[in-house]
């Protein structure tokens, strides 16, 4: 029979607590509760826990020796569960030594995930394993908080499930960096610490949704600017620690990839076009938060050549939307090299920017005057054909069910319809993101976080920042 403990229970309690700690004091407050397993009118077992404002916590639970293995533990661990449950709260934490793998095993039968290690948590200087369980009203459904801040956008977002952006607030900083023609560090960094619990608390307020409601924090950890990162991976930390909150940790690119998740479901394997200004890669996923690169960029980036073709045409930052809206305006006129047009799934554009420069440079020479439109329409000509060559060669030969364009240039209207067109002929289905998750945006780390919070991809509170970092993991 399990029951509540009865005062003469104290001395049996403390007894079989010994079995687990060799100074085992039994010890009752407002807040802990004591339940006790009573067989033949001897109590065998037992399991302590507390509730402080929906917050649960399994303190100790413990079964005499010659009792073990009887589904003793179980049952009461299976009580207070339900217990919890009825009280209202939202998830349920507990420690347990990080080497003992049977209590480990024990409780991830019950659903118990990993969260983080505590260091010499215990009076013997053993680590101790945090385990979180989420139970509460929502607990069929996930909420992932999500912190984006590797360049100069500070974004917060809450995703739900992986596809439901319940809200999300993005503070842009490109009026700041326009005066001095591309990202200062120092500065993306001190705004996104002024700005940021800021943003929290406005997230918040909008969703009318708290903490509580929260069952993971992701944040995207690399590749980025390094200082503007650790804003972001400090916060998430933080709130992690406070909150008890499971800590997943997102890259940047898996977060772009991600952001079509918010329109459509995913059809293995898939093919992912990245082009950012970092980043031009081609991605073969054959399953769920599996990526393997199966070619990329030998030099700049799309969006990289974007921003210093733009520079040397004095059109101002950042390069690429204004390059698009003049290419609409021009015809294709000038003499540009179709660049790296090999059989590899590998791309190079430092050629075709440095042609674009020569020419330039060779026209003013001449006092020729350059009509930036057409410069501009017949750069991004041969910068679409291409990615779109490469990338529809792929397709066929890898066999994919889908094609997904990810990454800052996907807002590109060039490419977008390009890639639409050839799709359209060939039979693929094509997924773009909406302009809004097609930059920098926290709503896209939500959804990876999802995915990868369903993966276990969890981490603890020794996560760092990295400015570069690899993404592609073919598991």
């Amino acid at each position: 029979m399990i029951r509540y403990y009865r005062e003469k229970d104290i001395s049996e309690i403390e007894l079989i607590g010994k079995l687990i700690k060799p100074q085992y004091t039994f010890f009752i407050n407002n807040y802990t509760k004591y339940l006790v397993y009573e067989l033949h009118d001897h109590i065998v077992g037992f399991i302590s826990y507390s509730i402080i404002q929906e917050q649960g916590e399994i303190i100790d639970i413990a079964v005499k020796k010659e009792y073990q293995n009887q589904m003793i533990g179980t049952q009461l661990l299976e009580v207070v569960i339900r217990n919890m449950k009825t009280s209202g709260c939202n998830n349920i934490t507990l420690e347990v030594k990080i080497n003992n793998y049977q209590g480990i095993s024990f409780y991830e039968k019950f659903g118990f995930i990993q969260v983080a290690t505590r260091k010499k948590y215990y009076p013997d200087g053993k680590d101790a394993l945090l385990m979180i369980k989420n139970i509460g009203d929502k607990m069929n459904n996930i909420y992932i908080l999500a912190i984006e801040t590797s360049c100069d956008e500070t974004s917060i977002s809450i995703v739900k499930n992986g596809n439901e952006d319940m809200g999300t607030i993005i503070l842009s900083q490109i009026d700041i960096h326009k005066q001095f023609g591309g990202v200062v560090p120092e500065i993306a960094s001190r705004n996104h610490i002024e700005s940021i619990t800021f943003i929290l608390n406005e997230l918040f307020n909008q969703t009318h949704l708290k903490m509580k409601d929260i069952t993971a924090i992701a944040v995207t950890y690399g590749p980025g600017l390094i200082g503007s990162l650790l804003i972001g991976v400090q916060t998430a930390k933080t709130l992690s620690f406070l909150y008890q909150k499971p800590l997943i940790p997102i890259h940047h690119i898996i977060g772009h990839i991600y952001a079509n998740r918010l329109v459509s479901e995913f059809k293995f394997p898939l093919l992912a076009l990245v082009v950012s200004g970092g980043h031009n890669d081609l991605i073969l996923m054959k399953k769920e938060y599996c990526f393997k690169k199966i070619g990329g960029t030998l030099d700049d980036a799309v969006g990289e050549a974007y921003d210093k073709v733009a520079r040397v045409l004095d059109l101002g930052y950042p390069g690429g939307p204004i390059i698009d809206q003049l290419a609409k305006e021009g015809n294709p006129t000038y003499n540009l090299p179709l660049p790296l047009d090999d059989d590899s799934y590998n791309f190079s554009f430092s050629g075709l920017k440095s042609a674009v420069i020569n020419l330039i440079h060779n026209e003013r020479q001449r006092g020729s005057e350059i009509n930036k439109k057409d410069l501009a329409c017949t750069f991004q000509t041969q910068v679409v054909n291409i990615l779109v060559k490469k990338t529809m060669r792929a397709v066929k030969e890898l066999k994919v069910k889908q094609l997904l364009l990810a990454g800052g240039v996907a807002a590109n209207q060039g490419l977008r319809q390009a890639l639409k067109d050839n799709c359209d002929k060939e039979g693929i289905i094509l997924i773009i993101p909406p302009i809004k998750y097609c930059t920098d945006n926290a709503t896209m780390i939500g959804a990876a976080g999802y995915y990868a919070y369903r993966k276990k991809i969890i981490t603890d509170l020794s996560l760092n920042a990295y400015a570069t970092i690899p993404y592609d993991n073919d598991n």
